[in-house]
């Protein structure tokens, strides 16, 4: 009868309600941001052999300082990845917004993305045909890291996940051009030069937008992907009226199959490059162009792993294009085939890695190659070395004419 009086609490095995006070003191309180990581590296890259445009020895000479941080939230999620680095070479101090963006939900099926982000898709390994985001190939032939090759666009992005398949649309309010090749720290050749140049030059960008498109699902093993692209070329390839560089309006169309087979994958991508009719009488546009990759990756033995590829551009309606260039004789065949090989061997419990990447085009006759070694010393120090070797046996073509920036390169990295 006394208990009955008493406080519900006070009756229990706990009466002074630890239990219950443990409840709400013990939770741990998750902040929604994220920890704040990165790294800070440097680099430093120098030519093989002398350039016959005159640019310096030097090809890297940079210091980065790499910031990232996040917010996640039921609702929300948000993403920064910013470089502040410093080039020695070209463009002094700089700031680098990888990545500002902003998402969330709308609805049950919807994923919005809205900032400034990397897109990427397709199958290929370096070749890029239904991929038409921005590229950045002066990191990429002078040996900065490969996350570098794919160049931030501000994007807006809609993901939509049904029962059989997904889309995904990106719509970029306005075109942003690959950071191409321009003479700037790389020199090319040119026919009507009869020599290598280094120009410096920078094509108006257009300032209309892109959108890109891709339906994709999976059924069974087999993942299945179409693509569609609206836009620019990402490389100034035509010439205006008074003879400057100048993008052209490209529409792309294409498929890509990923799927098992034997111990390996294979994929097989195709896709064709509508260029649309210029105005106002540019010279030099490119033609149409069908596309077709095939490759395949396996593991060789442990820790060996090796993948190759083979591409094939047609060129379409070829005597018509021939015909439209102002130096006919260098323009490039109608079919351009290309064969790629990878081979990377990881050892010491994965600190070291070795790896081989080779571009070779039997129709040109020229090769680009790309051999280097990774060594992470601990959870801070990584160090990088390799080299780009680029040559052919005409002037002219794909590789043959970047021959005189055949470089090597290193870099310390420090992660925290």
């Amino acid at each position: 009868m006394t208990l009955s009086l008493l406080p519900a609490a006070w009756a229990s095995e706990d009466p002074w309600g630890e239990d219950d006070w443990g409840d709400d003191w013990g939770e741990e309180m998750v902040s929604p941001w994220q920890p704040v990581s990165g790294f800070v590296e440097g680099g430093y890259g120098g030519r093989l052999q002398s350039d016959g445009a005159g640019l310096p020895r030097q090809t890297l000479s940079e210091a980065r300082a790499r910031l990232e941080t996040g917010y996640r939230s039921e609702s929300l999620s948000g993403d920064l990845r910013a470089d502040l680095r410093y080039d020695d070479l070209v463009e002094g101090w700089e700031l680098d917004i990888r990545e500002l963006s902003v998402g969330f939900a709308l609805g049950e099926r919807i994923d919005m993305k809205v900032g400034r982000q990397v897109l990427t898709w397709g199958t290929g390994d370096f070749l890029f045909l239904n991929d038409l985001f921005p590229k950045d190939w002066q990191a990429f032939f002078t040996g900065l890291d490969d996350e570098y090759l794919k160049a931030p666009v501000n994007a807006v992005k809609a993901s939509y996940f049904g029962q059989y398949a997904n889309l995904d649309l990106a719509w970029m309010p306005r075109f942003e051009s690959d950071n191409y090749l321009n003479g700037e720290r790389l020199s090319f050749y040119n026919p009507a030069a009869g020599g290598p140049v280094a120009p410096g030059f920078e094509a108006d960008e257009p300032s209309d937008d892109a959108m890109a498109a891709r339906l994709f699902g999976q059924r069974g093993s087999v993942e299945w992907a179409v693509y569609g692209y609206w836009g620019y070329t990402g490389s100034p390839e035509a010439l205006d009226p008074q003879g400057q560089p100048a993008f052209t309006r490209l529409n792309a169309y294409g498929a890509s199959v990923l799927l098992p087979l034997g111990p390996g994958l294979f994929n097989l991508e195709t896709a064709y490059h509508d260029i649309q009719q210029q105005r106002g009488g540019s010279e030099g546009v490119p033609a149409d162009k069908l596309m077709l990759l095939a490759g395949y990756q396996m593991e060789l033995i442990a820790n060996l792993t090796l993948g190759a590829q083979y591409q094939l551009e047609h060129l379409v309606d070829y005597s018509a294009y021939r015909a439209s260039q102002p130096l006919p004789e260098y323009a490039p065949d109608q079919n351009r085939h290309l064969m790629t090989l990878r081979l990377d061997y990881r050892a010491m419990q994965e600190k070291l890695t070795l790896s081989l990447f080779t571009f070779y085009s039997p129709s040109d006759q020229d090769v680009y190659l790309r051999p280097q070694a990774n060594y992470r010393l601990d959870d801070h120090w990584s160090f990088a070395a390799g080299f780009n070797l680029l040559g052919g046996q005409e002037d002219h073509t794909f590789f043959g004419r970047l021959s005189d920036n055949s470089n090597g390169w290193v870099r310390v990295r420090y992660s925290y």
